[in-house]
């Protein structure tokens, strides 16, 4: 059952993948600020360290891996479009507006940076959040909604893994055995 809501989910992001709505445009922005960006551009560099250690005694060029790299804020916008399908089956659009402003805030931020402990006021308030409605439903859904990015993520990665394991693999270097 799952697979067949991936299939049906993937096939209906690829489809609607050219057409950013304002909804879809503000889940954009939210994983924007939420931290999401980075934690896919960390994922994405970890995936280069993977791949190079699997060519290490290939001798590929670092001009090579540079050309390899340079399409890595495509593909984080790209997982990230995605993701947003993810959270609209969770979330009205006015849910995720208010998200966009409470992770936008400087204590949410400074949360987000781990930039130190909060204050108690600033304690207080994501205590205040995660008390509300919206905060007691992102907790409801937390286990559905991992269950969808972690599929999405993993397509991502497989699929961003195999497209430079090919690269590589057709400019004639070979990987360890």
């Amino acid at each position: 059952m799952r697979s067949l809501f991936l299939t049906l989910f993937l096939t209906i992001c690829f489809s609607l993948q050219a057409q950013v709505d304002d909804y879809q445009q503000d889940i954009i922005n939210y994983l924007s600020i939420n931290g999401t960006y980075e934690q896919y551009s960390v994922a994405y560099d970890e995936m280069f360290t993977v791949l190079q250690k699997q060519f290490e005694t290939a001798n590929v060029p670092d001009a090579k891996w540079l050309e390899l790299q340079k399409d890595k804020n495509e593909s984080l916008k790209e997982v990230v479009k995605f993701l947003s399908f993810a959270y609209r089956k969770h979330f009205t659009q006015e849910e995720i507006n208010t998200m966009y402003k409470v992770y936008n805030s400087e204590t949410a931020q400074k949360m987000l940076s781990e930039q130190g402990t909060l204050s108690r006021t600033g304690n207080a308030e994501i205590e205040a959040f995660f008390n509300s409605d919206l905060g007691k439903k992102i907790e409801a859904k937390r286990p559905e909604l991992t269950e969808d990015i972690s599929q999405i993520s993993a397509h991502w990665s497989r699929d961003l893994f195999k497209a430079k394991m090919s690269n590589l693999v057709k400019s004639g270097y070979i990987p360890q055995q």
